[in-house]
């Protein structure tokens, strides 16, 4: 239940991912871009990553990015999600790695609500340790396996993932 009152209003913010690509940037922090968008309590903040690999490299995918956001007016900060490029196996079970600490994710494929290609943190505690394991880190690795049973790999750099995460809390500071 609480997934799914969740993804309702994240997909309300992110369920259009092709405008968000295409929506400019407020700033760039080294591999990372800060976005913001709508005011008062709709205000949004949320950086973005790319991975610099991703395997199996003939992998037929969409967009692939990580998102950590701000929703002040929801009392949402460093909520991290991941979209993969392709619907997960409703049986995945993706995970992150930065260094040797694992955080485990849950799909939209496994709450059946049209958000096949997105991932969020298993634990919802988990989400600070996590930005503060960015932050010390130089890459996080996010795996997952597609509906047809492909396991991806993708390696993002933390390169000025700090940077922005100064950026962000100063756009959208908490309440």
């Amino acid at each position: 239940m609480l997934r799914t009152a969740f993804l309702v209003g994240f997909l309300g913010l992110f369920a259009a991912s092709p405008g968000m690509a295409a929506a400019a940037p407020v700033g760039e922090y080294g591999d990372w871009r800060m976005f913001v968008s709508g005011s008062g309590q709709a205000k949004n903040c949320y950086i973005a990553g790319e991975p610099k690999r991703s395997t199996p490299e003939n992998a037929r995918r969409g967009d692939i990015f990580l998102i950590v956001s701000h929703r002040p007016g929801q009392g949402v900060r460093n909520e991290v999600s991941v979209r993969v490029g392709y619907p997960f196996s409703a049986t995945s079970e993706p995970f992150a790695r930065i260094g040797s600490d694992n955080y485990a994710f849950f799909t939209g494929a496994q709450v059946e609500n049209g958000a096949d290609e997105w991932a969020w943190l298993e634990k919802l505690d988990d989400q600070a340790r996590l930005v503060t394991a960015m932050k010390r880190g130089n890459e996080l690795m996010f795996k997952g396996t597609s509906a047809r049973g492909t396991l991806t790999t993708d390696s993002y750099s933390l390169k000025g993932v700090t940077a922005a995460m100064k950026a962000l809390d100063a756009a959208c500071p908490a309440p």
